[in-house]
């Protein structure tokens, strides 16, 4: 089944919408994502998923040219048997969503304001999946510096954003508030972990969980939350 056709079989399922909250240089919302994508294929014959990825912030007063990571998380986890625990823990939970990767390989540690005002943005044309996927990949498997302007601008661009549009928005004020705001409405409403999962903006869970245990609490959500006005008609997003 080609792409098109698969979206109109989608059109008389059930909806459901999935606020994924999660920052960019948190490992287990990289797996989270990843593991979020074999979820939904999982489940693609009984709801029509809709992904919207919200922002949060871990580390809020990263300074905005961002700090050293290795010496970041030694002060975080200074007890080195516990961090090289996670580390194994990390790449056991990626092989379980389909994908590698090195929780180690990333040595600067961004500020991910400006990360999250690109994937908002990108909501808006359709294209929040491609550049979310972007944004991890750059961090964790190129070592990119996700927090700079031209780093961004070029991410944006190779998935097929306006590159002028994305570096206005980056400087814009309301741009700004909007992701500052909606990180700390998050926080105001509890979410302490991410990723976190709200489905249909009402029942939510956290953890990076493998795929099919994902897809059966993606239904365990569905069955206890009502379906909620689109993303079009409540302006949230994605």
């Amino acid at each position: 089944m080609n792409a098109q056709s698969q979206s109109d079989s989608q059109k008389d399922l059930p909806r459901l919408l999935v606020d994924i909250v999660s920052d960019p240089v948190c490992p287990w919302c990289y797996v989270g994502f990843k593991a979020f994508q074999h979820a939904r294929d999982q489940i693609a014959d009984e709801y029509h998923v809709l992904p919207r990825v919200r922002a949060y912030q871990l580390n809020p007063d990263t300074p905005s040219e961002g700090a050293d990571r290795v010496a970041y998380y030694a002060k975080k986890f200074p007890d080195e048997k516990q961090r090289a625990e996670m580390v194994l823990q990390l790449k056991a939970a990626a092989v379980g969503a389909g994908f590698t990767f090195d929780p180690l390989g990333p040595t600067h540690l961004p500020n991910t304001r400006k990360a999250h005002q690109i994937i908002r943005l990108a909501h808006f044309d359709g294209a929040q999946e491609r550049v979310t996927d972007k944004i991890f990949n750059a961090y964790w498997d190129d070592g990119a510096d996700i927090g700079d302007d031209d780093v961004l601008i070029k991410i944006a661009d190779d998935a097929g954003l306006d590159a002028a549009n994305a570096r206005r928005d980056l400087s814009q004020p309301l741009s700004i508030n909007q992701v500052l705001a909606e990180a700390e409405a998050f926080r105001r409403a509890g979410v302490s972990g991410v990723p976190t999962f709200i489905v249909n903006e009402r029942d939510g869970f956290s953890g990076a969980l493998p795929p099919a245990r994902l897809a059966e609490a993606l239904r365990q959500a569905a069955s206890q939350a009502s379906v909620p006005a689109s993303p079009q008609e409540n302006g949230a997003a994605g």
